[in-house]
């Protein structure tokens, strides 16, 4: 096993200083917040610096954890999960009595993929995947829905992290880097009507050229019934045929459709490549309060959008567009906008230009976004505000934390979670939020998810 030890200085630390009062005695002081600990990670805290004797915890510490009878130093490495729990540690100085609590819990230990993860936290496989995957979904009773992209399979995983072996659902897709099924979303109602949506790009047949297509089912017993063909004859090419699928915070539908390797499309109002279309999901048909009456899109101008997600206290719209080979870009799309893809050199869309938030001039390759949920109050301030990004290139989670009425402002940006490279395997893929705060990670080979200790 490696061992993985948090930075010190996110350690909490073992007081010892002298007491007021009564004779100046060094005292215990764990502090009041809970020490968040993870299996197979070893800590050292520091005891009294004064000499004392027969210091002892009530009830004893977790498995791994070793207290010093002489200091009340704790060092140890634990060695299984244990829930959170107090500890009364007392001891002798002299003739004087010293107690103090001490609050832990300790986590599941780092899977062997992951190389780092924010102390404080537990990363735990809840799948093993045998395709690669394209997306998923998480269901309000705990199923998980992965479309297997290249096989043109949509597979459920059950409550308890099994692959069911009868398949939800199969489509005729044609294969290769960008192409097969590509996005997956679930009704915000799906408890009450259990309606599927997915994406996927399609050969040639029936008289109609290959495309790209949105399809609906309805989930009965694990399996999707009444297949419906929403929208057909979507734009389709090698690469750049985005496919992500979203759910804005008014209940209609948002799809992303690529360049399809023509950027000037990305401009044309007679082409539906290169825009975000926003339908309701009901008819397939453009939602009422689109920019435009009648028509589908809702902002243009993208080349290559893979991840979107809603700001829950907002409901605005975030999506992260690829770049060719520099240049990936976090956006806020609102109505009409238009980010500027396919225009010509020096082009001013002006107050109608869509709105930047970040831009990397190296390739990132996003692929899955994620706002943290704010009620998840045992999240600490500054992770419950932030939006957690898939870097596909990078291996990482990354953790934007943000502000302002649409949180807007990047305050801050660090790593959340690292992959251990190994090939394509430990990319990440997807990101989620389920709906009691957990943070899910998909990659090539597993279904992973991420909580506070607790």
């Amino acid at each position: 096993m490696n061992v993985r030890l948090a930075p010190w200085w996110l350690l909490p630390t073992l007081f010892a200083c002298s007491g007021g009062g009564g004779g100046g005695s060094p005292q215990l002081d764990y502090g009041s917040a809970p020490l968040l600990l993870r299996a197979g990670e070893p800590i050292v805290l520091a005891g009294l610096s004064a000499p004392g004797s027969g210091f002892v915890a009530t009830p004893p510490l977790p498995n791994g954890l070793q207290l010093d009878a002489a200091t009340g130093a704790i060092s140890g490495t634990p060695s299984s999960v244990s829930a959170g729990s107090s500890h009364v540690v007392s001891g002798m100085v002299g003739d004087r009595q010293v107690q103090a609590v001490l609050q832990l819990a300790v986590g599941a230990a780092l899977p062997a993929e992951v190389g780092w993860l924010e102390p404080g936290f537990a990363i735990e496989r809840f799948a093993t995947l045998t395709e690669a995957p394209g997306k998923f979904a998480i269901a309000p009773d705990g199923r998980v829905f992965v479309t297997e992209r290249q096989s043109g399979v949509i597979r459920l995983i059950d409550a308890s992290g099994a692959l069911l072996a009868t398949p939800f659902a199969t489509v005729a897709v044609t294969t290769g880097s960008h192409r097969g099924l590509l996005g997956l979303a679930l009704s915000p109602q799906f408890a009450t009507d259990g309606l599927v949506f997915a994406t996927a790009t399609v050969p040639a047949g029936s008289g109609k050229p290959e495309r790209s297509v949105l399809y609906r089912w309805q989930e009965q017993g694990g399996i999707g019934q009444n297949r419906v063909t929403l929208l057909d004859d979507l734009p389709v090419s090698t690469i750049n045929n985005g496919g992500a699928l979203c759910f804005d915070g008014s209940g209609m539908l948002v799809l992303s459709l690529g360049d399809a390797e023509t950027p000037a499309s990305a401009q044309s109002d007679a082409s539906l490549a290169g825009k975000l279309l926003r339908i309701d999901p009901a008819t397939g048909l453009a939602a009422a309060d689109n920019p435009q009456s009648g028509n589908r899109v809702f902002a243009k101008g993208l080349r290559n959008v893979w991840a979107m997600t809603i700001e829950p206290g907002s409901g605005a719209l975030f999506a992260a567009d690829n770049g060719p080979a520099d240049n990936d870009e976090l956006l806020l799309v609102q109505p009409g906008r238009n980010f500027e893809w396919g225009a010509a050199p020096g082009t001013e869309f002006g107050a109608l230009s869509g709105l930047l938030l970040r831009l990397w001039p190296d390739v990132v390759v996003p692929t899955g976004l994620a706002f943290a949920r704010p009620d998840a109050a045992d999240w600490p301030v500054a992770f419950r505000e932030s939006l957690y990004m898939g870097l596909y290139d990078e291996e990482i989670v990354l953790r934007l934390r943000m502000s302002g009425a649409l949180r807007t402002e990047i305050d801050d940006e660090q790593r959340f979670v690292a992959m251990v490279p190994d090939g394509v395997r430990n990319k990440p893929v997807d990101v989620l939020r389920d709906g009691d705060g957990g943070l899910w990670l998909l990659t090539f080979a597993a279904i992973y998810r991420i909580d506070r200790i607790r």
